[in-house]
């Protein structure tokens, strides 16, 4: 069974996040204040994420269906992992 670790890929969302707005990310922001508002916007996002090295390697792959609308952090952080939960990947926190 695959692994991977809960904070790298909490790092790797943050880290793009923080990269596309200048800004601090927290769980609770709405990920429209990093990424600007829209749906369109978003999914043009999931794009972005899909394409990062670390999550393209993992095999991580987010439809806009997957993410809840007007999503916070923590919202698309649970659907990462629900991405990799979904393939058996065990997420662990160590």
């Amino acid at each position: 069974m695959a692994k991977q670790s809960y904070f790298t890929i909490r790092d790797r969302v943050f880290q793009r996040l923080k990269q596309t707005s200048g800004k601090k990310v927290a769980h609770n922001h709405k990920v429209a204040t990093h990424i600007g508002p829209g749906a369109t916007t978003l999914s043009a996002y999931l794009n972005v994420l899909n394409a990062l090295p670390g999550f393209v390697a993992d095999g991580v792959f987010l439809a806009p269906g997957e993410v809840v609308s007007k999503p916070s952090v923590e919202d698309l952080l649970t659907a990462v992992i629900e991405d990799y939960n979904s393939r058996g990947w065990l997420i662990h926190f160590g």
